[in-house]
């Protein structure tokens, strides 16, 4: 009956029929629709929840928080293989899209780096390592031998700032300016470092972070 109409839906529209599809009684739908939306914010941060935030959301048991997680892997799994069809940068919104939606809620930094081919399609994406609320080690040398491994032509770095700001500090680029050295060892190009935050991001190469170590 909504078979091609999700673009022009609601977000609200959309998790009113999850929660139908699911089976969750018709007394319960609209204030669990709304539980969703006053906790969470939106459709995405819905189905990016973690346990731990929605074991605090009155009525929702275990078999809602396993539905929301599959339909969340599933969409990651779908917008990865997107990903690696073409040239990356083609779809710079896909691209943005899909790490957004797998670290904006993560509650601790998370590292984790594109491997792209010659012509920008993507290899792999791997998490590197996982840290604190405020940090993550990275060990440039590791990255450069992983690229190597995968045969890898150039690199997109991520990681997210569980705090909400994606503003980079000095540690962060700092440690770019490290793995862009250790990547040019190996004839490997830092395309960019994208930082993420709560629905939003900062580039590297679009603030210019990056000129000087290219090449």
């Amino acid at each position: 009956m909504v078979a091609g109409q999700g673009p022009v839906l609601s977000d609200e529209v959309l998790l009113h029929l999850f929660c139908e599809a699911i089976a969750i009684r018709p007394e319960r739908l609209q204030p669990t629709v709304e539980a969703f939306f006053i906790r969470f914010g939106s459709l995405a941060a819905t189905f990016a929840s973690d346990d731990k935030a929605l074991s605090g959301l009155l009525h929702i048991g275990p078999h809602i928080r396993t539905a929301l997680h599959l339909v969340h892997d599933a969409a990651m799994r779908v917008s990865r293989a997107r990903l690696g069809r073409d040239d990356i940068f083609t779809n710079r919104k896909l691209m943005l899209d899909y790490l957004i939606s797998r670290l904006a809620r993560e509650p601790i930094e998370q590292f984790r780096i594109l491997f792209l081919d010659e012509k920008n399609r993507l290899l792999a994406d791997e998490a590197q390592t996982r840290g604190t609320v405020n940090h993550t080690p990275v060990y440039p040398r590791e990255v450069a031998r992983r690229a190597m491994e995968l045969g890898a032509k150039s690199l997109i770095l991520v990681h997210n700032h569980p705090s909400g700001d994606p503003t980079p500090s000095d540690g962060d680029i700092s440690m770019t300016h490290d793995t862009q050295r250790a990547a040019a060892l190996i004839e490997v190009r830092v395309a960019d470092h994208i930082i993420i935050g709560n629905g939003a991001y900062v580039s590297f190469s679009e603030l210019g972070l990056l000129r000087g170590f290219q090449g």
